[in-house]
């Protein structure tokens, strides 16, 4: 239940149906959502461990919001990480699920102009690259921040001097996924976010 309610609450985040500053009061969620308050406050503890919110102990929690500061952090973290797993993936997929990931690169780029949808599908394909990773540890370690990375990182998304920047990268990570060339997969992720 408590992951069912991370979810929840993390989704509501990312759509802005839940703004920064907005407090989120756990009885009410669990009265909303019907279950008790235990998965609650199990969520809303996951969820300020990722930053999406922040917890005033017996008294609120409320939506965090993204500063500059955790702009940078994210895309320093999400650079890395993401080198990692293509590193890795693309050394480890198979032909079919190589063609996947470029698929993914395509509608990211096709989408450029459409934040939501490239932010979503930026997700889906660096989830699908963890998960092609097989490595367990730090597959699971992305999906915990997946949320809170596709949040604060929408600014990329945002500024078309950064979209229109990040397409050579985009570009090189699809063709080094093809190639199934870890080394230029990871550089040209890292790229992505905005590291050289």
């Amino acid at each position: 239940m408590a992951e069912d309610v991370f979810r929840h609450v993390g989704e509501a985040i990312l759509s802005g149906q839940l703004k920064p500053h907005e407090r989120i009061r756990d009885i009410e969620l669990a009265r909303e959502l019907h279950v008790s308050r235990m998965p609650v406050r199990e969520a809303l503890q996951r969820l300020e461990r990722i930053g999406l919110v922040r917890m005033y102990p017996s008294r609120y929690t409320e939506v965090s919001e993204v500063t500059d500061a955790t702009f940078e952090a994210s895309c320093e973290f999400a650079g890395f990480q993401s080198g990692f797993v293509a590193h890795l993936a693309a050394g480890r997929m198979d032909d079919e699920q190589r063609a996947e990931a470029a698929s993914m690169i395509d509608r990211i780029v096709a989408a450029t102009d459409d934040q939501t949808t490239s932010s979503l599908i930026r997700r889906d394909l660096f989830t699908y690259l963890s998960k092609h990773s097989d490595n367990f540890l730090q597959h699971s370690l992305l999906d915990e921040a997946s949320l809170a990375l596709t949040r604060n990182l929408q600014r990329l998304v945002r500024d078309p001097a950064q979209r229109e920047a990040s397409l050579p990268a985009w570009a090189a990570l699809r063709k080094a996924i093809l190639a199934g060339d870890s080394s230029a997969a990871e550089r040209a992720a890292r790229a992505v976010h905005g590291l050289v």
